[in-house]
Protein backbone atom coordinates (compact mmCIF):
# COMPACT_ATOMS: atom_id res chain seq x y z
CA UNK A 1 0.00 0.00 0.00
CA UNK A 2 1.32 3.44 -0.90
CA UNK A 3 2.03 5.80 1.97
CA UNK A 4 -0.89 8.10 1.25
CA UNK A 5 -2.86 9.20 4.28
CA UNK A 6 -6.13 8.84 2.36
CA UNK A 7 -5.41 5.19 1.53
CA UNK A 8 -4.77 4.29 5.14
CA UNK A 9 -7.77 6.30 6.33
CA UNK A 10 -9.90 4.24 3.94
CA UNK A 11 -8.52 1.00 5.40
CA UNK A 12 -9.11 2.31 8.91
CA UNK A 13 -12.68 3.31 8.01
CA UNK A 14 -13.26 -0.22 6.73
CA UNK A 15 -11.88 -1.51 10.04
CA UNK A 16 -14.42 0.60 11.93
CA UNK A 17 -17.22 -0.75 9.72
CA UNK A 18 -16.21 -4.37 10.21
CA UNK A 19 -15.85 -3.76 13.94
CA UNK A 20 -19.48 -2.63 14.03
CA UNK A 21 -20.61 -5.65 12.02
CA UNK A 22 -18.70 -7.98 14.33
CA UNK A 23 -20.33 -6.43 17.40
CA UNK A 24 -23.78 -6.90 15.90
CA UNK A 25 -22.96 -10.53 15.09
CA UNK A 26 -22.04 -11.12 18.71
CA UNK A 27 -25.25 -9.41 19.83
CA UNK A 28 -27.37 -11.62 17.57
CA UNK A 29 -25.58 -14.78 18.72
CA UNK A 30 -26.19 -13.79 22.33
CA UNK A 31 -29.93 -13.50 21.64
CA UNK A 32 -29.85 -17.06 20.34
CA UNK A 33 -28.55 -18.07 23.76
CA UNK A 34 -31.19 -16.16 25.65
CA UNK A 35 -29.54 -12.90 26.68
CA UNK A 36 -28.76 -9.47 25.30
CA UNK A 37 -25.38 -7.83 25.10
CA UNK A 38 -24.76 -4.25 26.16
CA UNK A 39 -25.36 -1.78 23.34
CA UNK A 40 -23.51 0.88 25.34
CA UNK A 41 -20.35 -1.22 25.45
CA UNK A 42 -20.64 -1.86 21.70
CA UNK A 43 -20.99 1.87 20.98
CA UNK A 44 -18.04 2.56 23.26
CA UNK A 45 -15.82 0.07 21.44
CA UNK A 46 -16.80 1.32 17.99
CA UNK A 47 -16.21 4.91 19.12
CA UNK A 48 -12.72 4.02 20.37
CA UNK A 49 -11.80 2.44 17.04
CA UNK A 50 -13.30 5.42 15.19
CA UNK A 51 -11.26 7.88 17.26
CA UNK A 52 -8.09 5.95 16.52
CA UNK A 53 -9.02 5.72 12.86
CA UNK A 54 -9.27 9.51 12.77
CA UNK A 55 -5.86 10.03 14.37
CA UNK A 56 -3.98 10.05 11.03
CA UNK A 57 -5.86 13.20 10.04
CA UNK A 58 -4.87 14.83 13.33
CA UNK A 59 -1.24 13.74 13.04
CA UNK A 60 -1.00 14.87 9.43
CA UNK A 61 -2.75 18.22 9.80
CA UNK A 62 -1.64 19.41 13.23
CA UNK A 63 1.65 17.58 13.84
CA UNK A 64 2.88 17.50 10.22
CA UNK A 65 3.55 13.77 10.23
CA UNK A 66 5.54 12.63 7.19
CA UNK A 67 6.39 9.04 8.10
CA UNK A 68 4.86 5.73 7.08
CA UNK A 69 1.35 4.78 8.13
CA UNK A 70 1.71 1.00 7.92
CA UNK A 71 2.73 0.71 11.57
CA UNK A 72 -0.33 2.62 12.70
CA UNK A 73 -2.83 0.88 10.42
CA UNK A 74 -1.73 -2.64 11.38
CA UNK A 75 -1.81 -1.65 15.06
CA UNK A 76 -5.40 -0.39 14.87
CA UNK A 77 -6.44 -3.59 13.10
CA UNK A 78 -4.95 -5.59 15.98
CA UNK A 79 -6.63 -3.34 18.53
CA UNK A 80 -10.03 -3.71 16.85
CA UNK A 81 -9.70 -7.50 16.81
CA UNK A 82 -8.94 -7.40 20.51
CA UNK A 83 -11.99 -5.24 21.24
CA UNK A 84 -14.26 -7.61 19.33
CA UNK A 85 -13.07 -10.68 21.24
CA UNK A 86 -13.24 -8.83 24.55
CA UNK A 87 -16.81 -7.74 23.77
CA UNK A 88 -17.67 -11.36 23.08
CA UNK A 89 -16.32 -12.41 26.47
CA UNK A 90 -17.29 -9.49 28.70
CA UNK A 91 -20.93 -9.61 27.62
CA UNK A 92 -21.25 -13.32 28.35
CA UNK A 93 -22.91 -13.93 31.71
CA UNK A 94 -21.11 -17.22 32.15
CA UNK A 95 -17.70 -15.60 31.70
CA UNK A 96 -18.61 -12.80 34.11
CA UNK A 97 -20.21 -15.06 36.72
CA UNK A 98 -18.77 -14.39 40.15
CA UNK A 99 -19.44 -14.81 43.85
CA UNK A 100 -21.94 -12.42 45.42
CA UNK A 101 -20.72 -9.92 47.98
CA UNK A 102 -22.73 -11.59 50.73
CA UNK A 103 -21.13 -14.96 50.03
CA UNK A 104 -17.69 -13.37 49.94
CA UNK A 105 -18.34 -11.73 53.31
CA UNK A 106 -19.49 -15.03 54.82
CA UNK A 107 -16.34 -16.80 53.66
CA UNK A 108 -14.04 -13.99 54.77
CA UNK A 109 -15.63 -13.88 58.23
CA UNK A 110 -15.41 -17.64 58.70
CA UNK A 111 -12.78 -19.48 60.74
CA UNK A 112 -11.24 -21.13 57.70
CA UNK A 113 -7.58 -20.78 56.85
CA UNK A 114 -6.55 -18.56 53.96
CA UNK A 115 -6.08 -21.54 51.67
CA UNK A 116 -9.46 -22.97 52.65
CA UNK A 117 -11.10 -19.58 52.07
CA UNK A 118 -9.66 -19.36 48.56
CA UNK A 119 -10.87 -22.89 47.86
CA UNK A 120 -14.34 -22.05 49.17
CA UNK A 121 -14.55 -18.92 47.03
CA UNK A 122 -13.44 -20.92 44.01
CA UNK A 123 -16.17 -23.50 44.59
CA UNK A 124 -18.78 -20.75 44.91
CA UNK A 125 -17.59 -19.15 41.68
CA UNK A 126 -17.75 -22.48 39.87
CA UNK A 127 -21.30 -22.91 41.11
CA UNK A 128 -22.22 -19.46 39.77
CA UNK A 129 -20.67 -20.34 36.41
CA UNK A 130 -22.59 -23.63 36.35
CA UNK A 131 -25.88 -21.82 36.96
CA UNK A 132 -25.28 -19.42 34.09
CA UNK A 133 -24.28 -22.29 31.82
CA UNK A 134 -27.44 -24.23 32.68
CA UNK A 135 -29.59 -21.22 31.80
CA UNK A 136 -27.97 -20.96 28.37
CA UNK A 137 -28.36 -24.69 27.78
CA UNK A 138 -32.04 -24.63 28.77
CA UNK A 139 -32.69 -21.68 26.45
CA UNK A 140 -31.07 -23.43 23.51
CA UNK A 141 -32.89 -26.68 24.26
CA UNK A 142 -36.28 -24.96 24.34
CA UNK A 143 -35.51 -23.11 21.12
CA UNK A 144 -34.58 -26.37 19.42
CA UNK A 145 -37.81 -27.98 20.64
CA UNK A 146 -39.92 -25.09 19.36
CA UNK A 147 -38.26 -25.13 15.95
CA UNK A 148 -38.05 -28.89 15.35
CA UNK A 149 -40.59 -30.85 17.44
CA UNK A 150 -44.06 -31.69 16.14
CA UNK A 151 -47.19 -30.48 18.01
CA UNK A 152 -47.85 -34.02 19.26
CA UNK A 153 -44.37 -34.38 20.67
CA UNK A 154 -44.59 -30.98 22.35
CA UNK A 155 -47.93 -31.92 23.89
CA UNK A 156 -46.44 -35.12 25.30
CA UNK A 157 -43.78 -32.96 26.98
CA UNK A 158 -46.42 -30.72 28.55
CA UNK A 159 -45.75 -27.83 26.19
CA UNK A 160 -48.22 -25.91 24.00
CA UNK A 161 -48.98 -27.93 20.85
CA UNK A 162 -47.66 -25.35 18.42
CA UNK A 163 -46.34 -26.24 14.97
CA UNK A 164 -42.61 -26.37 14.39
CA UNK A 165 -41.47 -22.99 13.11
CA UNK A 166 -38.48 -20.67 13.46
CA UNK A 167 -38.42 -18.73 16.71
CA UNK A 168 -39.00 -14.99 16.44
CA UNK A 169 -36.25 -13.54 18.62
CA UNK A 170 -38.05 -10.21 18.87
CA UNK A 171 -40.86 -11.94 20.78
CA UNK A 172 -38.61 -13.97 23.03
CA UNK A 173 -38.03 -12.98 26.64
CA UNK A 174 -34.31 -12.29 26.90
CA UNK A 175 -32.18 -11.48 29.89
CA UNK A 176 -31.31 -7.84 29.38
CA UNK A 177 -27.98 -6.20 30.05
CA UNK A 178 -28.09 -3.84 33.00
CA UNK A 179 -24.85 -1.98 32.35
CA UNK A 180 -25.31 1.71 33.15
CA UNK A 181 -23.81 4.51 31.08
CA UNK A 182 -21.84 5.80 34.07
CA UNK A 183 -20.33 2.36 34.61
CA UNK A 184 -19.28 2.14 30.95
CA UNK A 185 -17.69 5.60 30.96
CA UNK A 186 -15.86 5.01 34.24
CA UNK A 187 -14.65 1.49 33.49
CA UNK A 188 -11.01 0.63 32.87
CA UNK A 189 -12.01 -0.64 29.43
CA UNK A 190 -12.86 2.96 28.54
CA UNK A 191 -10.24 4.91 30.44
CA UNK A 192 -7.20 2.81 29.59
CA UNK A 193 -7.60 3.10 25.77
CA UNK A 194 -8.16 6.85 26.15
CA UNK A 195 -4.98 7.19 28.18
CA UNK A 196 -3.25 4.96 25.64
CA UNK A 197 -4.17 7.42 22.87
CA UNK A 198 -2.89 10.35 24.94
CA UNK A 199 0.38 8.58 25.77
CA UNK A 200 0.75 7.62 22.12
CA UNK A 201 0.55 11.27 21.04
CA UNK A 202 2.88 12.38 23.84
CA UNK A 203 5.45 9.73 22.91
CA UNK A 204 5.29 10.78 19.27
CA UNK A 205 5.74 14.47 20.07
CA UNK A 206 8.61 13.82 22.48
CA UNK A 207 10.61 11.33 20.43
CA UNK A 208 10.78 13.42 17.30
CA UNK A 209 12.78 16.09 19.16
CA UNK A 210 16.55 16.03 18.85
CA UNK A 211 17.15 17.17 22.42
CA UNK A 212 15.04 14.31 23.80
CA UNK A 213 16.96 11.71 21.81
CA UNK A 214 20.30 13.19 22.85
CA UNK A 215 19.24 13.18 26.49
CA UNK A 216 18.10 9.55 26.33
CA UNK A 217 21.28 8.49 24.58
CA UNK A 218 23.54 10.26 27.07
CA UNK A 219 21.65 9.31 30.24
CA UNK A 220 20.35 5.85 29.39
CA UNK A 221 22.24 4.14 32.21
CA UNK A 222 20.90 6.54 34.85
CA UNK A 223 17.37 6.09 33.54
CA UNK A 224 17.69 2.33 33.90
CA UNK A 225 18.95 2.60 37.48
CA UNK A 226 16.11 4.95 38.41
CA UNK A 227 13.64 2.50 36.88
CA UNK A 228 15.12 -0.55 38.57
CA UNK A 229 14.51 0.48 42.20
CA UNK A 230 10.71 0.96 42.07
CA UNK A 231 10.47 -2.03 39.76
CA UNK A 232 12.10 -4.35 42.27
CA UNK A 233 9.91 -2.90 45.03
CA UNK A 234 6.79 -3.56 42.95
CA UNK A 235 8.01 -7.07 42.21
CA UNK A 236 8.60 -7.85 45.89
CA UNK A 237 5.24 -6.47 46.99
CA UNK A 238 3.28 -8.06 44.15
CA UNK A 239 0.78 -10.84 44.63
CA UNK A 240 0.68 -13.61 42.06
CA UNK A 241 2.71 -11.53 39.64
CA UNK A 242 0.22 -8.64 39.85
CA UNK A 243 0.42 -5.24 41.48
CA UNK A 244 -1.75 -2.11 41.55
CA UNK A 245 -4.99 -4.01 41.33
CA UNK A 246 -4.70 -6.63 38.64
CA UNK A 247 -2.09 -4.90 36.49
CA UNK A 248 1.61 -5.37 35.90
CA UNK A 249 3.48 -2.09 36.45
CA UNK A 250 6.72 -3.57 35.08
CA UNK A 251 5.32 -3.53 31.55
CA UNK A 252 6.30 0.13 30.99
CA UNK A 253 9.80 -0.67 32.30
CA UNK A 254 10.51 -2.30 28.95
CA UNK A 255 10.97 1.11 27.37
CA UNK A 256 13.63 2.58 29.70
CA UNK A 257 15.46 -0.74 29.79
CA UNK A 258 15.49 -0.82 26.00
CA UNK A 259 16.61 2.81 25.74
CA UNK A 260 19.39 2.23 28.26
CA UNK A 261 20.69 -0.86 26.49
CA UNK A 262 20.50 0.85 23.09
CA UNK A 263 22.31 3.90 24.48
CA UNK A 264 25.28 1.99 25.86
CA UNK A 265 25.42 -0.29 22.82
CA UNK A 266 25.43 2.71 20.47
CA UNK A 267 28.49 4.02 22.33
CA UNK A 268 30.37 0.72 22.50
CA UNK A 269 29.51 -0.91 19.19
CA UNK A 270 32.62 0.41 17.42
CA UNK A 271 34.85 -0.82 20.23
CA UNK A 272 33.22 -4.25 20.03
CA UNK A 273 34.72 -4.59 16.54
CA UNK A 274 38.19 -4.87 18.12
CA UNK A 275 38.38 -8.55 18.95
CA UNK A 276 40.89 -11.09 20.18
CA UNK A 277 40.29 -14.66 19.06
CA UNK A 278 36.88 -13.55 17.83
CA UNK A 279 35.89 -12.05 21.19
CA UNK A 280 35.75 -8.35 22.14
CA UNK A 281 37.76 -7.01 25.06
CA UNK A 282 36.31 -7.61 28.51
CA UNK A 283 36.34 -3.90 29.39
CA UNK A 284 33.97 -3.27 26.48
CA UNK A 285 31.70 -6.24 27.12
CA UNK A 286 31.26 -5.99 30.89
CA UNK A 287 29.26 -2.70 30.93
CA UNK A 288 27.05 -4.09 28.19
CA UNK A 289 26.56 -7.38 30.02
CA UNK A 290 25.77 -5.54 33.25
CA UNK A 291 23.13 -3.44 31.50
CA UNK A 292 21.67 -6.54 29.86
CA UNK A 293 21.39 -8.43 33.15
CA UNK A 294 19.64 -5.63 35.09
CA UNK A 295 16.07 -6.23 33.84
CA UNK A 296 16.32 -9.92 34.63
CA UNK A 297 16.58 -9.19 38.37
CA UNK A 298 12.93 -8.19 38.97
CA UNK A 299 11.64 -10.80 36.54
CA UNK A 300 13.63 -13.46 38.39
CA UNK A 301 12.00 -12.30 41.62
CA UNK A 302 8.60 -12.53 39.93
CA UNK A 303 9.46 -15.84 38.26
CA UNK A 304 8.17 -14.19 35.08
CA UNK A 305 10.12 -16.28 32.61
CA UNK A 306 8.00 -15.14 29.69
CA UNK A 307 9.32 -11.60 30.00
CA UNK A 308 12.82 -12.97 30.50
CA UNK A 309 12.51 -14.85 27.20
CA UNK A 310 11.33 -11.70 25.43
CA UNK A 311 14.07 -9.52 26.91
CA UNK A 312 16.72 -12.09 26.09
CA UNK A 313 15.55 -12.33 22.48
CA UNK A 314 15.40 -8.54 22.08
CA UNK A 315 18.83 -7.93 23.59
CA UNK A 316 20.37 -10.69 21.47
CA UNK A 317 18.81 -9.12 18.37
CA UNK A 318 20.24 -5.69 19.20
CA UNK A 319 23.68 -7.14 19.81
CA UNK A 320 23.60 -8.98 16.48
CA UNK A 321 22.78 -5.71 14.74
CA UNK A 322 25.48 -3.70 16.51
CA UNK A 323 28.41 -6.08 16.06
CA UNK A 324 29.95 -6.39 12.64
CA UNK A 325 32.12 -9.49 12.75
CA UNK A 326 30.84 -12.94 11.89
CA UNK A 327 32.83 -14.49 14.73
CA UNK A 328 31.04 -12.34 17.30
CA UNK A 329 27.65 -13.23 15.92
CA UNK A 330 28.61 -16.89 15.81
CA UNK A 331 29.73 -16.83 19.45
CA UNK A 332 26.49 -15.15 20.55
CA UNK A 333 24.22 -17.48 18.60
CA UNK A 334 26.19 -20.49 19.77
CA UNK A 335 26.08 -19.37 23.41
CA UNK A 336 22.34 -18.74 23.29
CA UNK A 337 21.79 -22.10 21.62
CA UNK A 338 23.90 -23.87 24.25
CA UNK A 339 22.04 -22.24 27.14
CA UNK A 340 18.68 -23.10 25.59
CA UNK A 341 19.77 -26.69 25.00
CA UNK A 342 20.86 -27.07 28.63
CA UNK A 343 17.58 -25.61 29.90
CA UNK A 344 15.50 -27.80 27.63
CA UNK A 345 17.41 -30.93 28.63
CA UNK A 346 16.91 -30.17 32.30
CA UNK A 347 13.25 -29.23 31.98
CA UNK A 348 12.13 -32.13 29.79
CA UNK A 349 9.58 -34.44 31.43
CA UNK A 350 11.14 -37.58 32.88
CA UNK A 351 9.37 -39.98 30.42
CA UNK A 352 10.80 -37.98 27.52
CA UNK A 353 14.31 -38.03 29.00
CA UNK A 354 14.23 -41.78 29.53
CA UNK A 355 13.77 -42.40 25.82
CA UNK A 356 17.29 -41.12 25.10
CA UNK A 357 20.34 -42.90 26.58
CA UNK A 358 22.35 -40.92 29.17
CA UNK A 359 19.96 -37.97 28.99
CA UNK A 360 18.49 -38.49 32.51
CA UNK A 361 22.04 -38.52 33.92
CA UNK A 362 22.94 -35.30 32.14
CA UNK A 363 19.66 -33.65 33.10
CA UNK A 364 19.84 -34.38 36.84
CA UNK A 365 22.25 -31.55 37.83
CA UNK A 366 20.38 -29.10 35.61
CA UNK A 367 17.06 -30.06 37.20
CA UNK A 368 18.45 -29.30 40.65
CA UNK A 369 19.05 -25.65 39.78
CA UNK A 370 16.07 -25.08 37.51
CA UNK A 371 13.12 -23.33 39.21
CA UNK A 372 10.03 -25.47 39.62
CA UNK A 373 8.02 -23.11 37.45
CA UNK A 374 10.17 -23.79 34.39
CA UNK A 375 9.89 -27.55 34.84
CA UNK A 376 6.15 -27.17 35.28
CA UNK A 377 5.81 -25.13 32.08
CA UNK A 378 7.86 -27.59 30.07
CA UNK A 379 5.78 -30.51 31.29
CA UNK A 380 2.59 -28.67 30.34
CA UNK A 381 4.11 -27.98 26.94
CA UNK A 382 5.46 -31.41 26.05
CA UNK A 383 3.25 -33.75 28.04
CA UNK A 384 0.40 -31.60 29.28
CA UNK A 385 -2.32 -34.25 29.01
CA UNK A 386 -0.40 -36.69 31.21
CA UNK A 387 0.08 -35.59 34.83
CA UNK A 388 3.43 -36.17 36.54
CA UNK A 389 3.63 -38.70 39.38
CA UNK A 390 2.47 -37.28 42.74
CA UNK A 391 5.99 -37.56 44.15
CA UNK A 392 7.44 -35.20 41.51
CA UNK A 393 9.17 -32.38 43.39
CA UNK A 394 7.48 -29.42 41.66
CA UNK A 395 4.04 -31.08 41.71
CA UNK A 396 4.03 -32.73 45.14
CA UNK A 397 2.93 -29.66 47.12
CA UNK A 398 -0.08 -28.91 44.91
CA UNK A 399 -1.11 -32.55 44.85
CA UNK A 400 -0.84 -32.89 48.63
CA UNK A 401 -3.04 -29.81 49.14
CA UNK A 402 -5.62 -31.17 46.71
CA UNK A 403 -5.56 -34.60 48.36
CA UNK A 404 -5.90 -33.09 51.86
CA UNK A 405 -9.01 -31.19 50.80
CA UNK A 406 -10.51 -34.38 49.41
CA UNK A 407 -9.80 -36.26 52.63
CA UNK A 408 -11.49 -33.54 54.68
CA UNK A 409 -14.62 -33.90 52.58
CA UNK A 410 -14.35 -37.70 52.30
CA UNK A 411 -12.64 -39.13 55.42
CA UNK A 412 -12.90 -42.67 54.08
CA UNK A 413 -10.79 -41.89 51.01
CA UNK A 414 -7.46 -43.32 52.31
CA UNK A 415 -9.12 -46.66 53.03
CA UNK A 416 -10.65 -46.67 49.55
CA UNK A 417 -7.20 -46.06 48.02
CA UNK A 418 -5.76 -48.99 49.98
CA UNK A 419 -8.46 -51.24 48.58
CA UNK A 420 -8.17 -49.81 45.05
CA UNK A 421 -4.66 -48.35 44.43
CA UNK A 422 -5.60 -47.20 40.92
CA UNK A 423 -7.87 -44.62 42.55
CA UNK A 424 -4.80 -42.54 43.38
CA UNK A 425 -4.01 -42.20 39.69
CA UNK A 426 -7.55 -40.93 39.08
CA UNK A 427 -7.13 -38.39 41.88
CA UNK A 428 -3.80 -37.31 40.41
CA UNK A 429 -5.38 -36.75 37.00
CA UNK A 430 -8.24 -34.76 38.52
CA UNK A 431 -5.83 -32.64 40.54
CA UNK A 432 -3.64 -32.00 37.50
CA UNK A 433 -6.47 -30.75 35.33
CA UNK A 434 -8.17 -28.83 38.14
CA UNK A 435 -5.03 -26.95 39.16
CA UNK A 436 -2.71 -26.56 36.17
CA UNK A 437 -3.78 -28.23 32.93
CA UNK A 438 -7.39 -27.08 32.62
CA UNK A 439 -6.65 -23.72 30.98
CA UNK A 440 -4.20 -24.92 28.29
CA UNK A 441 -6.37 -27.97 27.63
CA UNK A 442 -9.49 -25.86 27.07
CA UNK A 443 -7.51 -23.53 24.81
CA UNK A 444 -6.32 -26.47 22.73
CA UNK A 445 -9.84 -27.88 22.45
CA UNK A 446 -11.20 -24.45 21.52
CA UNK A 447 -8.72 -23.89 18.69
CA UNK A 448 -9.31 -27.42 17.41
CA UNK A 449 -13.09 -26.94 17.41
CA UNK A 450 -12.72 -23.67 15.49
CA UNK A 451 -11.24 -25.44 12.49
CA UNK A 452 -10.53 -23.40 9.37
CA UNK A 453 -13.42 -20.94 9.38
CA UNK A 454 -14.36 -20.90 13.06
CA UNK A 455 -17.66 -21.51 14.81
CA UNK A 456 -18.79 -17.94 14.27
CA UNK A 457 -18.66 -14.85 16.45
CA UNK A 458 -20.66 -15.53 19.58
CA UNK A 459 -21.30 -19.17 18.66
CA UNK A 460 -18.27 -20.79 20.24
CA UNK A 461 -17.52 -21.43 23.89
CA UNK A 462 -14.39 -19.40 24.69
CA UNK A 463 -16.00 -18.44 27.99
CA UNK A 464 -14.92 -21.80 29.42
CA UNK A 465 -11.25 -20.78 29.09
CA UNK A 466 -10.05 -18.97 32.22
CA UNK A 467 -8.52 -15.54 31.50
CA UNK A 468 -9.53 -15.83 27.85
CA UNK A 469 -9.56 -12.03 27.52
CA UNK A 470 -5.87 -11.69 28.39
CA UNK A 471 -3.23 -14.40 28.07
CA UNK A 472 -5.45 -16.78 26.09
CA UNK A 473 -7.23 -14.34 23.81
CA UNK A 474 -5.73 -15.98 20.73
CA UNK A 475 -7.48 -19.23 21.70
CA UNK A 476 -10.82 -17.39 21.87
CA UNK A 477 -10.11 -15.86 18.46
CA UNK A 478 -9.14 -19.22 16.99
CA UNK A 479 -12.32 -20.89 18.21
CA UNK A 480 -14.74 -18.29 16.89
CA UNK A 481 -12.93 -17.12 13.73
CA UNK A 482 -10.89 -20.24 13.02
CA UNK A 483 -7.63 -20.49 11.15
CA UNK A 484 -8.57 -17.55 8.92
CA UNK A 485 -9.03 -15.24 11.89
CA UNK A 486 -5.79 -16.39 13.46
CA UNK A 487 -3.89 -15.89 10.22
CA UNK A 488 -5.36 -12.39 9.83
CA UNK A 489 -4.03 -11.47 13.26
CA UNK A 490 -0.63 -13.02 12.55
CA UNK A 491 -0.48 -11.23 9.18
CA UNK A 492 -1.16 -7.89 10.89
CA UNK A 493 1.65 -8.63 13.35
CA UNK A 494 4.03 -9.55 10.52
CA UNK A 495 3.17 -6.33 8.68
CA UNK A 496 3.74 -4.33 11.87
CA UNK A 497 7.14 -5.90 12.58
CA UNK A 498 8.17 -5.62 8.92
CA UNK A 499 7.31 -1.92 8.92
CA UNK A 500 9.37 -1.56 12.10
CA UNK A 501 12.34 -3.28 10.47
CA UNK A 502 12.02 -0.98 7.44
CA UNK A 503 12.00 2.03 9.77
CA UNK A 504 15.14 0.73 11.49
CA UNK A 505 16.90 0.29 8.15
CA UNK A 506 16.12 3.89 7.21
CA UNK A 507 17.44 5.32 10.50
CA UNK A 508 20.64 7.34 10.12
CA UNK A 509 22.31 6.83 13.53
CA UNK A 510 22.98 3.69 15.53
CA UNK A 511 20.99 4.78 18.60
CA UNK A 512 17.83 5.33 16.55
CA UNK A 513 18.40 2.10 14.64
CA UNK A 514 18.73 0.10 17.85
CA UNK A 515 15.73 1.75 19.51
CA UNK A 516 13.47 1.09 16.53
CA UNK A 517 14.68 -2.48 16.21
CA UNK A 518 14.14 -3.07 19.91
CA UNK A 519 10.62 -1.63 19.88
CA UNK A 520 9.57 -3.75 16.91
CA UNK A 521 11.32 -6.79 18.39
CA UNK A 522 9.51 -6.40 21.71
CA UNK A 523 6.13 -6.47 19.97
CA UNK A 524 7.14 -9.31 17.67
CA UNK A 525 8.78 -11.57 20.23
CA UNK A 526 6.04 -11.02 22.81
CA UNK A 527 3.42 -11.97 20.23
CA UNK A 528 5.50 -14.98 19.21
CA UNK A 529 5.84 -16.20 22.80
CA UNK A 530 2.12 -15.68 23.47
CA UNK A 531 0.79 -17.34 20.31
CA UNK A 532 3.46 -20.04 20.43
CA UNK A 533 2.48 -20.89 24.00
CA UNK A 534 -1.23 -21.12 23.20
CA UNK A 535 -0.67 -23.28 20.13
CA UNK A 536 1.86 -25.39 22.07
CA UNK A 537 4.70 -24.51 19.74
CA UNK A 538 6.46 -23.04 22.80
CA UNK A 539 6.00 -23.33 26.56
CA UNK A 540 3.14 -21.16 27.81
CA UNK A 541 4.50 -18.28 29.87
CA UNK A 542 1.45 -16.15 30.63
CA UNK A 543 2.26 -12.89 28.84
CA UNK A 544 -0.21 -10.76 26.93
CA UNK A 545 -0.68 -10.38 23.19
CA UNK A 546 0.29 -6.78 22.26
CA UNK A 547 -2.59 -4.48 21.23
CA UNK A 548 -5.04 -7.40 21.43
CA UNK A 549 -5.20 -8.66 25.01
CA UNK A 550 -7.25 -6.94 27.65
CA UNK A 551 -4.73 -5.26 29.89
CA UNK A 552 -3.77 -2.06 31.65
CA UNK A 553 -0.09 -1.28 31.48
CA UNK A 554 0.35 -3.74 28.63
CA UNK A 555 -1.91 -1.71 26.33
CA UNK A 556 -0.46 1.60 27.50
CA UNK A 557 3.08 0.38 26.88
CA UNK A 558 2.21 -0.94 23.44
CA UNK A 559 0.76 2.40 22.34
CA UNK A 560 3.73 4.33 23.74
CA UNK A 561 5.96 2.05 21.68
CA UNK A 562 3.80 2.75 18.65
CA UNK A 563 4.15 6.51 19.19
CA UNK A 564 7.93 6.15 19.43
CA UNK A 565 8.06 4.08 16.25
CA UNK A 566 6.01 6.65 14.34
CA UNK A 567 8.30 9.40 15.62
CA UNK A 568 11.35 7.59 14.26
CA UNK A 569 9.53 6.99 10.98
CA UNK A 570 8.74 10.71 10.82
CA UNK A 571 12.39 11.60 11.46
CA UNK A 572 13.49 9.28 8.66
CA UNK A 573 11.08 10.96 6.26
CA UNK A 574 12.36 14.42 7.21
CA UNK A 575 15.94 13.25 6.67
CA UNK A 576 15.02 12.02 3.19
CA UNK A 577 13.33 15.33 2.41
CA UNK A 578 16.46 17.19 3.52
CA UNK A 579 18.60 15.04 1.24
CA UNK A 580 16.31 15.69 -1.69
CA UNK A 581 16.34 19.43 -0.98
CA UNK A 582 20.14 19.47 -1.03
CA UNK A 583 20.16 17.72 -4.41
CA UNK A 584 17.74 20.21 -5.98
CA UNK A 585 19.38 23.67 -6.27
CA UNK A 586 16.10 25.53 -6.16
CA UNK A 587 15.17 24.06 -2.77
CA UNK A 588 18.27 24.93 -0.78
CA UNK A 589 16.43 27.55 1.24
CA UNK A 590 13.69 25.20 2.42
CA UNK A 591 13.72 24.42 6.17
CA UNK A 592 12.63 21.09 7.57
CA UNK A 593 11.79 20.67 11.25
CA UNK A 594 11.28 17.38 13.05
Amino acid sequence: MKNRTSSHVFVLAATVLFTGIAHYSIHYAAMLRGYETSALVAYRNIALVAIMAALPVFLKKFLNFHGGWTLFTSCILLFSIGLVIQYRLFTDNEYLADVSRDDVAKVENSNLSDREKSRALLRLRLQAIAREREEKIETQQMRYIKENYSPEKKQMMGLPATPAEPVDLSKEKLRSSNVALSAVLASNNTLIPIFAILFFVMAFVAMRRDDVLVFLRDHGFIIVLLTLAPLILAAITSSGGKSIGNMTPWEPAKIPFLVGFAAILSVLYKKLAKTHWGLPHAKDVLPLAFMAVLPFVPFLVLKDFGQMMVFGAVYATLYLIAVRRFSQRFVLVGSVGLVMAVLIVGALPRPTQERIPLLPTLATPVRWVLPDRIQQRFHLWLDGFNPPPPETAWWKSDYDDYYSDLVKRQPGLPAMIEEEPTLQRTINVDAWFDILAFQPAQATFGIASGGVTGRGLGLGHPEVIPVADSDYIYAALGEELGLFGGLLLILALIVFVSAGVKTAQDSRDMFSKLCVTGLAAFIGFQALVNIGGITRALPMTGITLPFVSHGGFSLLTSFVMLGMLLAFSHRNAIDRMKDEAEVLPGDRGVKFDY
